[in-house]
Parts: C-alpha cells; structure tokens; sequence
C-alpha cells in the first residue's frame, strides 16, 4: 500500500489521474528527528504530507501545547498557503527521522483547473480541520481537568463510543494542558462514576447526563 492512497486529494480521482498527480509532484525532502519543518517565521507555503517517519506540531506560545502528531499519509501546512500570512500558525518538528512531500500552492491550483474534484477534496479538509479546531477550543475551555479529559474522549470517540488515544500519556497531558498526575487522576475518576471504560489503549465513552 503506498502512502498516497491517503492522500486526501486524490480521493474519487481514476486511477490514470493519481497515477498522473503523483508523477508530477517534486522530490520528496528529508528531515533529522529534531529537526525543524515549520515555524512562525520559516515555512514553505505548500501542503506538506507524511511519506514515511513523523512529526508534531506543538503552539507558538510560551506552553508549547501538543496541538498534533502527524504519521505517514497524514498532512499539515494547509494554513500555510492561499492567503497573506506571514506567520504560521504552529511549531512542526521531525518527531524521528522523516520524509515529507511538499505540494506547492502553485501546484495545488494546477491540480484544482485539471482535476476539479481535488478542489472539493481540499475544501472539505479544511471543514474537517474548521470541526477539529472547534472540538479543541471547547476542550481547553472546560472549567476542570476532569471535565477536559471527558470533552477530549467525546470529542475523538467513534459513532460506538470508543477513542482511541493516538499519542502517550506524557504528550496527551501537554496537549490537553494537564498534568500527568491529573491526567491519571481524572481517567481514575471518569471510570470509577462510569463516565468511561477503559480497553487497553482504547476508551469506550458511556452516554449518559453528564456526556450528552
């Protein structure tokens, strides 16, 4: 399986024409674990997409919130291209050493003229990121660590109920901005009032007044 079969973009295009947008995208770019892809005052404006490795991307601010961790046939960088900005929104590093396709916004409105369904597929991923975005503002506004953990599960669980935590504990506090202790505190608590229970790595999220 190539990565470029998650590829967002290409979704719905024939095969001729992924075979046609792969072929036409410039060399992939290699990154140290460590070290910096993007930053307030140095990016490239283009979508940069996961070959192989990873990376995180943590705020600019003095917290350095885990915002995301990017694996291979995820992207980033979709604020960094079609508009003024002058400053990127977050801080990406290479979280090991990693492979990274650049799609430049030159070339993305090639692809949009020819392929007109790359275009529905972007403007639908930027709705997604939209979605997320608000998903995690109204988890870091919860008045206790309690109550952020439980927005968090809710806000990441599937139509059954159950989230799967795609980082560890160490990173998921610093991305919910909570201690480690109150991070475990607070799992200890969701599943003793049966808010929650937990699988291994999975959650399963029980519906009740408090999670409805």
């Amino acid at each position: 399986m190539s990565v470029y079969d998650s590829l967002f973009l290409l979704d719905g295009l024939s095969a001729e024409e992924k075979e046609k947008v792969i072929s036409s995208l410039s060399p992939t770019v290699k990154f140290s674990k460590g070290e910096l892809i993007y930053s307030s005052d140095s990016f490239s404006r283009a979508l940069a997409l996961i070959v192989s490795g990873s990376a995180v991307a943590v705020t600019n601010n003095a917290n350095r919130v885990v915002m995301k961790k990017f694996s291979p046939g995820m992207c980033f960088g979709a604020a960094a291209v079609f508009g003024d900005n002058s400053t990127y929104v977050s801080t990406v590093t290479a979280d090991s050493d990693t492979e990274i396709q650049f799609i430049t916004e030159e070339k993305l409105t090639e692809f949009f003229v020819s392929y007109p369904k790359t275009a529905v597929n972007y403007i639908t991923f930027l709705s997604d990121r939209i979605r997320f975005l608000n998903d995690r503002l109204s988890v870091l506004s919860c008045p206790s660590a309690e109550d952020t953990v439980l927005a968090y599960l809710i806000s990441v669980s599937d139509n059954n109920g159950y989230a799967e935590i795609p980082v560890n504990m160490t990173l998921l506090s610093r991305m919910l901005g909570v201690g480690r202790a109150s991070l475990y505190r607070s799992l200890d608590s969701l599943q003793k009032n049966g808010h929650i229970i937990r699988e291994n790595n999975k959650i399963k999220v029980i519906k009740n007044e408090k999670t409805d």
